[in-house]
Parts: C-alpha cells; structure tokens; sequence
C-alpha cells in the first residue's frame, strides 16, 4: 500500500476537487444571477473558493511532494495532471458534452501539476534568501508577459471570449486559467492564473522547509497575496496581473518578520537584480 500511496493522493485530491466544484455549482448555481452583482459578493465568493483550494492543494502536497514518495510516482502523477488538462481541453474543444464537468477536471489536474511541481522544487533551496532571484525572475516575466508578452494577447482574447458569450474557438490560453462555480451560473468562470497558484504553493512550500512561518491568523500569507489582487481586480472590473502583487506582498511580510533568513549575500542580490534590469532593457527596445 504504501508503494501507491502518492497515486492513491492524487485520486483523492482529483475526487475532491470535483466534489468541490460540484457542490459550488449546485449551491452558487441555484443563487438568482443578481446576487453576483451585489457589492462584496465576489471577494466572499473568492475567499469561500481559496479556502477549499489551499487546503485541498496543501494536503496533497503533504501527502505527494515528499522524498517518502517514490520518484517514478510523482513523475506519473505530474503527467496525469498533464494529461487531465490536456485530455479535457480536447474534450471541450470538440464540443463533447457536460463542459463544466470537464472543466473541473482541467481544474483538478492543474492542481496535481502544481502539487508536484511547486511543491517538490523548493526542496533543492539550500538557504531562505535563495528565493529572491527565483521570485524576481518569475515576478519580471510576468510583467514584461503582460505588458508587451503572450499574456498581453492571452488577456485580450480571454476577454473577448468571455465578453462574447463563450462564442466561437475554445481558447488554448484556457488551460492557463483555474476556473471556480459563480453565483447564479451553472458554469465555471476564471479567477487566475495557474501560474499565480504555482507562486502561491512554491512560496509556501519553500519557506515552511526552513522552518519559517508563514501565516496570519491561520492564511498563508501567499494566497492572502493572491487573495487581495484578484479581489482588487474584481472590485476595480481591471485585469490586474496577480503574481507581481502576491509576490511583493509575501516578502515584503516575510522580510519583516523574519528578516535575517531574507537578508541576501552579494551572490543572491546580484540575481535579484538582474532580471529587474534586463526586463526595462527590453521594454525600453520593445
């Protein structure tokens, strides 16, 4: 039993998340669509769905991002991510019916990718500081991605597909997106990025080795980062990019309550702020 123990988690990390979107769609689906306009709705909507998702997310890393686990199975269960995503794409594209179960599914693998990927590769940090260049890295092609980069164009199409009424080609930039159950709508709509839950899940997951505490009030500071962007960009009706922000706000957090771990050396400082410099490099030649 214990050779298909990580398997047996992604299972159950995949069934849960079903049962998860299952019951939003039936308890928000029921609501009258008004409800969804009302002030602070969305923000309660997105706190409800982030708490299911952390700890679904946290368990599973927990149970499968661990040297207990055997190397092969956690190669095997990246690729069912993969390959739930990809297979429920498909699926949706070629007009298969029962969508929003297939969504779920692309939602459950992303999870697993996540789970796998950004769980296990904080374990070849050696040192806290070490996070700096990794997240300035991600942080600047986020950015120069939204300004003048595929997200950029991801972000147009995504709005003139769902401005539209899911009308015509099924997106390929769908797959980058986590999608969760909406008042008064027996759909899945997004909230972010699969990206921004891989920040969330490294940051945590890279910290929490070292024995840092991360949380207030029992929330990861990351995903009160995610939390506060996403909000911010549904009250506001903007697409404001969340990785940037939820970044920030983490180490800005961390870097006041632990600011000895996130001292950096000249080696770590110099890799923080290259990727800044290189990033207004290009967007001044762009």
């Amino acid at each position: 039993m214990r050779n298909r123990s990580g398997i047996m988690a992604a299972l159950w990390v995949v069934g849960l998340w079903l049962a998860v979107s299952a019951a939003g769609v039936f308890l928000l689906g029921s609501l009258p669509a008004s409800v969804g306009r009302l002030a602070g709705m969305g923000p309660m909507v997105l706190a409800l769905h982030l708490f299911f998702l952390t700890l679904i997310t946290e368990k599973g890393v927990s149970a499968i991002a661990t040297p207990f686990v055997p190397q092969w199975q956690r190669w095997a269960i990246l690729g069912l991510g993969a390959a739930l995503v990809g297979a429920s794409f498909v699926a949706v594209r070629q007009g298969v019916p029962g969508r929003t179960a297939w969504e779920a599914l692309t939602t459950s693998g992303q999870i697993l990718v996540v789970v796998v990927a950004a769980g296990y590769l904080p374990r070849f940090l050696k040192h806290p500081n070490e996070i700096l260049p990794l997240v300035s890295v991600m942080v600047c092609a986020d950015v120069v991605s939204f300004l003048v980069g595929p997200t950029h164009f991801i972000a147009r199409d995504v709005a003139d597909y769902y401005l539209s009424g899911r009308e015509g080609i099924y997106p390929l930039s769908e797959v980058l997106l986590m999608k969760f159950a909406a008042p008064g709508s027996l759909e899945l709509f997004p909230l972010f990025g699969l990206a921004d839950w891989f920040m969330v899940i490294f940051l945590s997951s890279g910290v929490r080795q070292f024995g840092l505490d991360d949380r207030v009030k029992g929330i990861p500071l990351a995903v009160l980062g995610l939390y506060l962007a996403s909000a911010a960009a549904q009250l506001l009706h903007i697409f404001l990019p969340a990785l940037p922000v939820l970044a920030l706000f983490f180490l800005l957090c961390m870097g006041g309550r632990h600011s000895a771990a996130f001292r950096p050396g000249k080696r770590e400082l110099l890799l923080t702020l290259f990727p800044p410099a290189f990033s207004v490099i290009v967007l001044a030649v762009r």
